[in-house]
């Protein structure tokens, strides 16, 4: 009887240090998401600033003659609706330019 007792007794100890386990990784992971998320909300107010104070500097016609000066010439950015598949991209038809309100 008494084996009994201290089996049980030891398998429920045994199952709360597991369980206690789990709830600690728990709390780890969701504290290690949380600082993931605060830096990455960070980096984005950084980017944002950054993005900010270059079109606070940067003037179209400074870009034009940047540009002029390294002798480049300017090409568009191609535009596309549908969404590009990376192995058909070497096959692919240059995409149909249409003219949007007309």
């Amino acid at each position: 009887m008494f084996a009994k007792i201290a089996a049980i007794i030891i398998g429920v100890g045994v199952l709360a240090c597991g369980v206690l386990a789990q709830r600690q990784q728990r709390y780890e992971l969701a504290r290690d998401i949380s600082r993931a998320h605060w830096r990455m909300l960070e980096q984005e107010r950084t980017l944002w600033a950054l993005r900010t104070e270059i079109a606070r500097r940067t003037s179209p016609d400074d870009v034009r003659t940047a540009v002029q000066r390294l002798d480049r010439r300017w090409r568009a950015i191609p535009y596309r609706l549908e969404p590009v598949r990376l192995d058909a991209v070497e096959s692919a038809p240059p995409p149909r330019r249409t003219e949007v309100g007309g």
